[in-house]
């Protein structure tokens, strides 16, 4: 009985680091978004504006796309989306995570749409 007990307890333990790793990726995410300026600055040209990758699905790829201005520290800034990305695989990884398999089809630009950078899928 007490090593059911042990086992119960361990596995409350690894579910409670799971959820702390998911917040840490959380935080993460919402610190790109924050310094991409997508959701701050105000979209007048376009060409102020590019886009990366972000994330990784278990079946490989990226979760999806992000636009972000031209204005920020891009070294810094596409350095936080690599250490993100790799984040989240390695959670993906170590958690068992599943994911769809579809391939996130790269966006061909971003355009300015009532003042909000807004990736162009053709």
């Amino acid at each position: 009985m007490a090593i059911v007990f042990t086992l119960m307890g361990c596995s409350k333990d690894n579910d409670e680091t799971k959820e702390q790793e998911s917040q840490n990726l959380d935080q993460m995410y919402q610190e790109i978004i924050a310094l991409s300026l997508v959701t701050t600055e105000s979209c007048t040209n376009s060409d102020d504006w590019a886009f990366t990758a972000i994330g990784h699905k278990s079946c490989g790829g990226p979760t999806g796309y992000i636009a972000y201005s031209l204005k920020i520290d891009t070294a810094a800034f596409l350095k936080k989306v690599e250490n993100y990305t790799k984040a989240q695989k390695e959670f993906n990884i170590k958690w068992g995570i599943p994911s769809t398999c579809e391939m996130a089809i790269p966006p061909t630009g971003v355009s300015c749409v009532d003042g909000k950078a807004t990736l162009v899928f053709d």
